[in-house]
């Protein structure tokens, strides 16, 4: 029986804190165990991913909506393995499309889960209604933190909306920007000691990346490290995280499935 992709949602709590860019290059991860990913860039006002990687699409999700272009056209395969749907500038938020519109998003990404192991979907930073909807979406939600006082705040605050609105009661937190010969660790038990005392929420710790130069050169270039630099730390790290979720078959219902996801956009609005 073929599955449909599995979907993990790469969320956090403030902007600034590296989220897309540990999208596209978890996504090159992955490609390296043999998985076909597709990248959704769900922060449909501001379409960062391709800016993040220097393209230009002919065409993105709303030419789909306006009947110009179909899923698979705005569909863009870049040479380093991963295929990325990119987002349409001047759409603020899903949720308030039309009900038409979201029938034919519906429509369109089930044809596309059957031909993917992954999708991974790099949500707005923040607490809007469409990041509670992709992430309720999830098999596993990704909550991207820094050492930064400010970002564990957010990344507490995301949680606590995400559990008391979604009932999201396990999440998985990645450490970014994490200082070289520091233990990642030390930033999520700051995080998870403030979880454990007010939320009923298990906190996962999947990894840390590296603080590394390599990263800040690759966003100049304007090309994901792992393949400008893969050896660096940074890539080292992310290439553990990849093979710590390729090794993760546990499915955790009701997660799971843009289906899923979809339908309920179709029923929240109208």
């Amino acid at each position: 029986m073929i599955k449909p992709a599995k979907v993990i949602t790469i969320t956090s709590g403030k902007g600034g804190v590296g989220k897309t860019h540990t999208a596209v290059n978890l996504g090159l991860a992955l490609t390296q165990h043999m998985h076909k990913v597709l990248i959704l860039d769900a922060d449909l006002g501001l379409a960062n991913v391709n800016i993040l990687l220097g393209f230009k699409p002919k065409a993105n999700i709303s030419d789909m909506l306006k009947g110009k272009a179909s899923i698979q056209d705005i569909i863009i395969s870049l040479p380093s393995g991963i295929d990325i749907i990119p987002a349409a500038s001047g759409v603020a938020d899903i949720v308030n499309l039309s009900s038409q519109d979201r029938l034919l998003i519906l429509t369109a990404v089930q044809e596309l889960c059957y031909q993917y192991n992954y999708m991974i979907v790099d949500t707005a930073a923040g607490i809007g209604d469409s990041v509670i909807y992709f992430n309720l979406a999830a098999e596993e939600n990704i909550i991207i933190v820094t050492p930064e006082a400010t970002s564990i705040a957010d990344a507490y605050a995301l949680i606590k909306v995400l559990h008391q609105t979604s009932g999201i009661n396990e999440v998985s937190i990645l450490v970014n920007k994490n200082p070289e010969n520091s233990d990642g660790r030390k930033t999520y038990a700051k995080l998870a000691q403030i979880a454990d005392r007010f939320l009923n929420v298990r906190l996962k710790y999947l990894g840390a990346i590296t603080e590394d130069s390599a990263v800040s050169e690759s966003l100049k270039r304007q090309m994901p490290y792992t393949e400008l630099f893969p050896s660096s730390k940074a890539s080292l790290d992310i290439q553990k995280i990849a093979k710590k979720i390729n090794e993760n078959t546990q499915i955790k219902p009701p997660h799971g499935g843009m289906q899923f996801f979809f339908n309920e956009l179709i029923m929240a609005k109208d």
